[in-house]
């Protein structure tokens, strides 16, 4: 009897630890609302976690039936070698209640635009984002670390601000990986980092020196009028499929 009481206390303390390792994007949005601090290591997210729905969200402009909606993450957020199994967004455009984006494109004028910035440090290291990524807009006020994650479907940064380090070295971009008008004010680090499909740094700017060592462009890289200011170095970068650097400014380092 002993040995059966002791053998059940096994798999309940099983089956408990196993449900820890599944968590709600409901529960983690809950505490970003009330302004808790998240850290989750080695856990799997369901659901779509919309940051755009935070309830200190207000409205930033207004003009002619269009309007923009921010919302601020004001805590650090922390997530080391987790899934995210539905969507992560930080940017949505809505008409009449629905999306209004198809392939990228927003669609027309009208509507609201939702987005969301980062007030703290931002971790989504070693993490695996298997439906889209919405970060159009975001401007992230301190260090934000992707560093070693996968995107399974289209990464959005396009019109992102990033004030303080950028760390994306060791990613894989699966689909599209839109970085376009993106602002690096401080480091952006790409280094052996890995971009299937298109990978779109049209119009980015970088203030300090970039660094692309040992990436990797398996399809189309668009530089097209990307600023440079101190630099940025290529080497042993492997560009399998075509590149366009035409109007780019800055000192280019380019080696195999």
């Amino acid at each position: 009897m002993k040995y059966l009481l002791s053998f059940a206390l096994v798999i309940v303390s099983f089956v408990g630890a196993y449900a820890q390792k599944e968590v709600t994007a409901k529960e983690i949005f809950a505490a970003m609302n009330h302004r808790q601090s998240v850290q989750y290591d080695g856990v799997t997210i369901t659901g779509d976690l919309d940051l755009t729905e935070l309830s200190n969200r207000k409205i930033k402009k207004q003009s002619h039936g269009w309007e923009e909606i921010k919302t601020i993450v004001e805590v650090p957020v922390v997530f080391r070698n987790c899934t995210f199994k539905g969507d992560v967004i930080a940017y949505k455009h809505l008409r009449d209640g629905k999306s209004s984006r198809i392939l990228n494109i927003d669609l027309g004028d009208g509507g609201t635009t939702y987005s969301t910035d980062f007030r703290e440090g931002v971790v989504f290291e070693n993490c695996n984002f298997g439906g889209d990524s919405e970060f159009k807009y975001s401007t992230f006020s301190k260090n934000v670390n992707f560093s070693g994650s996968k995107f399974q479907n289209q990464a959005n940064f396009k019109y992102a601000v990033f004030k303080n380090g950028a760390y994306f070295a060791g990613i894989r971009f699966d689909e599209y990986a839109n970085f376009k008008y993106a602002d690096f004010t401080d480091k952006a680090d790409f280094q052996d980092t890995s971009f299937r499909e298109y990978a779109d740094f049209k119009y980015a700017e970088f203030s300090q020196k970039a660094n692309f060592t040992q990436g990797r462009f398996q399809r189309h890289a668009d530089f097209k009028y990307a600023e440079f200011n101190e630099g940025v170095t290529f080497e042993k970068a492997n560009f399998e499929g075509s590149a366009d650097f035409k109007y780019s400014n800055g000192k280019r380092h380019v080696s195999k």
